[in-house]
């Protein structure tokens, strides 16, 4: 029987009127490629001298990083701060940390990595929706399709760490839909949730750039703003898009990527807007860098 650990981390906030976007991801791993993974991972962060940063590497810090330094501004954040000091003193920049979130994303490619799964949350067209019927939303989209995706297996979901009030909601939620079901029979996914801390867990950092990658896509639709975020539209196209999930039919929408709460005419428009990217990337492959 084939094992596999579901990494899912989100970006946004639901409670910050600011963001236009709730997202969850989720990176499907086969277990046997775990450590072959990791080696990697960490041959890419001592090549890069990496290893010796201290604070972990997220992707909203690379855009705090780079208009710190497009602007010759010190980071207020003591994360970013951190980092940003550790690139000085090694006579780097941001353009630094955005090729190792490359080096870092072609090992999607690697033959453990069975797919991704992505769902999103227009905030302004989510009606009157609670915030904890939104998480129930996006947790139980993901567990239909990583039940679909990972039959006759056993696969473990593992949450990036929250506080522990929003840990007993999501732990509470995962059960309830594993044990009492929906249409879907839950044969493959463990009723327990795990939680881990991102800093420790290569994977979940990885899935943080997926997440931040397909935030950016969506942002620069809905601002139609295509200058600003090249590199992640560049980057969802190269090494996210082809390992999205799919169904017998070869779909990726209501399968790999899915609008949540159902809304059949966003989906179509993101639906649109996305197919013209991969196929506007697929005629021009481009190697733009954020500037």
């Amino acid at each position: 029987m084939k094992t596999y650990i579901c990494f899912n981390d989100e970006a946004g906030d639901l409670r910050d009127k600011k963001r236009k976007f709730y997202i969850r991801a989720t990176l499907i791993v086969d277990t046997s490629e775990i450590k072959n993974i990791e080696s990697k991972i960490n041959e890419i962060r001592t090549k890069s001298k990496l290893i010796k940063l201290e604070e972990e590497l997220k992707w909203q810090y690379i855009w705090q990083l780079r208009n710190c330094f497009n602007n010759n501004d010190i980071p207020k954040n003591k994360k970013v701060k951190a980092i940003y000091n550790f690139l000085k003193e090694n006579n780097k920049d941001y353009h630094f940390l955005i090729s190792y979130c490359e080096e870092i994303l072609k090992l999607l490619k690697n033959k453990g990595i069975l797919g991704i799964i992505l769902t999103f949350t227009d905030r302004e067209r989510c009606g009157n929706y609670k915030e904890e019927n939104i998480y129930k939303f996006h947790i139980q989209d993901h567990l239909q399709r990583i039940e679909m995706q990972c039959k006759n297996s056993c696969s473990l979901i593992i949450y990036d760490s929250m506080n522990k009030e929003n840990q007993a909601v999501f732990k509470k939620i995962h059960k309830d839909i594993i044990t009492k079901g929906d249409f879907v029979k839950y044969k493959s996914i463990a009723d327990f949730l795990l939680f881990d801390d991102s800093y420790d867990n290569k994977f979940l950092q990885m899935t943080d750039f997926i997440v931040g990658y397909f935030a950016g896509v969506l942002v620069s639709i809905q601002q139609k703003n295509f200058n600003n975020y090249k590199k992640a539209r560049e980057w969802f196209r190269e090494y996210i898009y082809p390992i999205i999930c799919k169904n017998n039919s070869d779909n990726i929408w209501g399968v790999g990527i899915k609008e949540t709460p159902i809304d059949e005419e966003l989906r179509e428009e993101y639906k649109s807007e996305i197919n013209k990217l991969v196929i506007s990337l697929e005629n021009n492959n481009t190697n733009d860098i954020l500037s």
